[in-house]
């Protein structure tokens, strides 16, 4: 006989509107707590149109990925991004964003499709 038990968090993230520093920096203290936590997680992210982000968002999510790396890549099992559109879908679902995320990567415009594959991905956890 034997047991597997697989327990991971879903982390889903909608940035609406004007997102500023504060929230960036929200987000990625959430994501910190469940790495030294070392605990399991996917992650499923839609930017809705009209959003907008703060001048220095991406430095601050360069800045806080270059630490957490290893442990991002450790600990996130899979990451989803949801487009808004087939264009938003070709520009997010590059090999490069495949490479620098490096974690099993799904880009898609339905976000019952992403859950489908986060499921596929827990599924083949559990034969690890």
């Amino acid at each position: 006989m034997g047991l597997t038990i697989n327990e991971a968090v879903l982390v889903r993230a909608v940035f609406h509107g004007q997102v500023d520093a504060d929230e960036i920096r929200r987000w990625l203290a959430g994501v910190e707590r469940l790495i030294v936590a070392r605990t399991p997680f996917f992650f499923i992210a839609a930017t809705l149109p009209g959003a907008g982000f703060c001048e220095d968002y991406r430095a601050i999510q360069a800045v806080w990925y270059k630490q957490h790396k290893a442990a991002f890549r450790r600990y996130c099992h899979g990451l989803v991004r949801i487009a808004v559109s087939a264009e938003d879908q070709q520009r997010l679902d590059t090999p490069a964003l495949h490479a620098a995320w490096g974690v099993p990567y799904f880009v898609t415009t339905d976000e019952h499709a992403g859950l489908q594959w986060i499921t596929t991905q827990w599924e083949a956890g559990d034969a690890r």
